[in-house]
C-alpha cells in the first residue's frame, strides 16, 4: 500500500500542472529547446502567443524584478468558448504562486457567478462569464482584481475549440470519467459523443465534449471545472512527454492560434525555471455559495446562477492577499480597498514587502 507521503507527492505534482496550461506548455517547449528539438520554432511560438495582447496589457516589465527576486505572482487563466462570434470565458481560474512560501493556491470562479455588469447604468445583471464578451480580457482582469482584491500579474487565454486540434496533435489524452454521458460535438450534432464511466482515451472532439458537459453532472459547474482541469492536466502530461517533443511541429501549429498571454518569452522561461518551489504545497480553493434561478430583465427569463456566500468570498480575499504577501485590507472601506488594489496593480513590487507588518 502506498504511503500517505507518496500520495501527497503525487497530488502535488498533479496540481502544479493545473496551475496554468501556459506553464505546462512552456516546460515542454523549454525541454525541447534544451534537447535540441526545433528550438527556433519554440522561440517563434512564444513570441506569437504574445502578439495579440491588447496594448494596455502589453508592458509587463514591472514584473521582471518580481520574477528575478522570486516574489509572489498571480496568473488569470481563461478558457474561452466562442459562439456566434462572441467569446465567453467557459472556465476562469486564478493561481497565486509564492516560491518563497513554497506554495500555490488555485481558485476556480464559477462561470455562472451572478454579477452586476460594470459601467452599466441600469445595473444590468449578468453572469461573470459574459465579461470577456463585453470588455475583453482587460475588462476581465479589472473585474477579477476588484473581486478577489489582488493584482493580476499575468493572464493566459485558451480557446476551447483549439482543444480539438491540440489533443489530436498529441495523439489523444487519457481521462478517468466519474460518469457516463452523451454530449454534442463541436458541430452541435446531438449525442454525437459517447463518454463511458472509467478510464479511456479521448480524441480531440471527445475531449472537448468531456470538458464542456455540465447539465448531466450532479455537481453542475463544479463537476465541469474538475473535468476541465483533468483535461488540461492530461494534455499537459502529453505535451511534457518525449514523444510530443519529438513531434513538435504539429503541436506548435495547433497551439499558435489558440493560446494567448502577456508573458514575454523570457518571463515564461524564468518562471518555469525558478518557481518550482511553489509546487511543494498546492491548495485548490472553491468558493462556497448557492445555486438558484434569478429573473434577469435583459433576457426576460429566469437564469441559473451561482451566488457566493459573502463570508466565503471575504475569507478567500484575505487568504489570497496573505499568500501574495500584500497588506491586510479587512479594516478598509470599499473605496479605500479599490484604491489600494489599483496601486498594487500599477506596482506589485512596492507592496510585496508588507507581509509581516513591516
Amino acid at each position: 500500500m502506498r504511503s500517505d507521503k507518496h500520495n501527497k507527492t503525487i497530488k502535488r505534482n498533479t496540481w502544479i500542472k493545473r496551475i496554468a496550461l501556459i506553464i505546462g506548455v512552456l516546460l515542454a517547449f523549454a525541454t525541447g529547446i534544451y534537447a535540441g528539438y526545433s528550438g527556433w520554432q519554440v522561440v517563434q511560438l512564444l513570441s506569437d502567443v504574445s502578439e495579440d495582447t491588447p496594448d494596455e496589457l502589453r508592458d509587463t516589465s514591472e514584473s521582471d524584478e518580481t520574477i528575478r527576486e522570486m516574489l509572489p505572482i498571480s496568473i488569470l487563466i481563461l478558457g474561452l468558448d466562442e459562439e456566434n462570434g462572441t467569446s465567453r470565458s467557459d472556465s476562469m481560474l486564478v493561481a497565486t504562486v509564492n516560491p518563497r512560501k513554497e506554495s500555490t493556491k488555485i481558485v476556480s470562479i464559477p462561470r455562472d457567478t451572478l454579477i452586476t455588469l460594470p459601467n452599466s447604468n441600469e445595473e444590468r445583471l449578468e453572469k461573470i462569464n459574459a465579461l470577456h464578451a463585453f470588455y475583453g480580457v482587460s475588462g476581465v482582469i479589472d473585474y477579477v482584481e476588484d473581486y478577489l482584491t489582488i493584482p493580476i500579474s499575468f493572464y493566459a487565454t485558451l480557446n476551447f475549440d483549439g482543444l480539438v486540434d491540440m489533443v489530436d496533435a498529441v495523439g489523444g489524452i487519457t481521462v478517468d470519467s466519474p460518469l457516463s454521458f452523451t454530449v454534442q460535438d463541436s458541430e452541435e450534432n446531438m449525442d454525437a459523443i459517447q463518454i463511458e464511466e472509467g478510464i479511456q482515451t479521448l480524441d480531440g472532439e471527445e475531449a472537448l465534449g468531456y470538458a464542456r458537459m455540465r447539465k448531466q453532472d450532479p455537481r453542475g459547474d463544479f463537476g465541469r471545472q474538475e473535468r476541465q482541469r483533468e483535461v488540461i492536466e492530461a494534455l499537459t502530461e502529453e505535451l511534457l512527454s518525449f514523444g510530443s517533443i519529438a513531434n513538435l511541429t504539429p503541436i506548435i501549429n495547433a497551439i499558435r492560434p489558440n493560446l494567448q498571454t502577456n508573458m514575454t518569452p523570457q518571463q515564461m522561461f524564468s518562471v518555469a525555471a525558478n518557481y518550482q518551489p511553489a509546487a511543494n504545497t498546492i491548495d485548490s480553493i472553491e468558493i462556497s455559495g448557492v445555486d438558484e434561478f434569478v429573473f434577469v430583465p435583459e433576457y426576460g427569463q429566469d437564469l441559473y446562477v451561482f451566488r457566493p456566500h459573502e463570508q466565503s468570498l471575504l475569507d478567500l480575499q484575505k487568504e489570497l492577499r496573505e499568500h501574495m504577501e500584500l497588506e491586510d485590507v479587512s479594516d478598509y472601506d470599499e473605496d479605500e480597498v479599490l484604491d489600494i488594489i489599483e496601486e498594487e496593480a500599477d506596482d506589485i513590487d512596492d507592496d510585496t514587502e508588507l507581509d509581516s507588518g513591516n
